[in-house]
């Protein structure tokens, strides 16, 4: 198994915890609509206009599911040749998260059809697997991509409408590629410890109404930290929960290591901040 990876928190903010309502299914009033087109002439301001853009759940601070995988699907990708019945074995696995904001998944394996012999490795590899998807649900999905940073270095417009902008932060340096309402369609980061990039692909809400913004649908993420290089690729569609837009069908993968068919069900999400 690969190692759980680690992007940088003071980029990409993944701890951000705003007590606020997230009114229904929406992201709610903390962020002030900038107007299309408008580019702020502040960090700060800039960081703002770009998280108003899209959908992203900050008054969320946990999420309990039961999740099922697509064990087939796993075991063909990665050229896995299992018996009939450690296969059935594995099926039978239930699955329970409970997630809290800033802190990593906890999981609950119940094997209803009988535990295997090689049961506690197992589990140590799903419970690995699935906690990286957390991680970056997290940090990419759950918070903005962009939080504040202190100084707005340059802003190149576009001919189409888009621009381009830089910003820094000590020794952080980030360059965020701006669609024509303002969401970052790809980001470059580079500071001491790593540099890699990440592509935002984003889906229209079915019935849009004010402020029901549009979602990631899909992610595209590049890391490089010494020696180690690691790709990861996400998509997602979302389910309607306590007033949040949370994940339904999520396909998540190492590229190179793992790949994951997860369904999310009977999830409960709980709004506010979490206790010390």
């Amino acid at each position: 198994m690969h190692r759980a990876f680690v992007l940088p928190l003071l980029l990409l903010n993944s701890a951000l915890l705003i007590a606020q309502e997230a009114g229904t299914a929406s992201q709610g009033p903390g962020l002030q609509r900038i107007p299309v087109g408008v580019l702020p002439s502040t960090a700060a301001k800039l960081a703002e206009a770009i998280q108003g853009s899209y959908y992203h759940p900050d008054a969320m601070s946990g999420l309990d599911c039961a999740i099922s995988v697509d064990w087939p699907a796993f075991f063909k990708a990665t050229g896995t040749d299992l018996s009939a019945d450690r296969v059935k074995q594995i099926q039978g696995l239930r699955i329970h998260s409970r997630a809290l904001r800033g802190t990593p998944a906890e999981f609950t394996l119940d094997w209803s059809d009988g535990k295997m012999d090689t049961a506690q490795q197992f589990e140590g590899g799903v419970k690995q697997m699935m906690g990286g998807f957390y991680q970056i649900y997290w940090q990419m999905i759950a918070s903005p991509l962009v939080s504040s940073f202190t100084e707005l270095r340059k802003i190149e417009p576009q001919p189409d409408g888009s621009a381009i902008v830089y910003m820094s932060d000590q020794d952080q340096h980030l360059v965020v590629t701006l669609d024509k309402e303002n969401a970052p369609t790809h980001l470059k980061f580079d500071s001491t410890a790593m540099k890699g990039t990440i592509d935002p692909h984003y889906i229209a809400s079915p019935t849009p109404i004010p402020g029901d913004l549009r979602r990631i649908s899909s992610l595209d993420v590049t890391e490089q930290a010494g020696p180690t290089n690691i790709q990861v690729q996400l998509s997602l569609d979302y389910q309607s929960v306590n007033g949040f837009f949370v994940p339904k069908h999520v396909s998540f993968s190492i590229v190179g290591a793992y790949a994951l068919e997860m369904e999310f069900s009977g999830c409960s999400a709980e709004k506010g901040a979490i206790a010390p």
